[in-house]
């Protein structure tokens, strides 16, 4: 049994035509990646200075911290 099939409702017009999905470009995204990137590195140098001085404490909550910007940076990812 052959059937027509439709599409969603949510992505066609009332008159049958389809939707274009759009596409948001932000244009601050990339300037934001970069200034992640550059705290990151320049975490990575604080916990490299940290660990040779054998201070856990800083080199512990620099790398919860360097955690929170990866994810941030990754979250950004998705949105460019």
């Amino acid at each position: 049994m052959t059937q027509n099939k439709m599409t969603a409702p949510v992505l066609a017009h009332r008159n049958g035509q389809k939707r274009a999905i759009v596409k948001k470009h932000n244009p601050i995204v990339p300037y934001l990646r970069s200034a992640v990137k550059m705290a990151s590195v320049t975490l990575l140098v604080y916990m490299t200075t940290a660990a040779a001085a054998l201070n856990i404490p800083a080199f512990l909550a620099g790398m919860l911290l360097l955690n929170a910007l990866l994810g941030l940076y990754f979250r950004l990812e998705v949105l460019s």
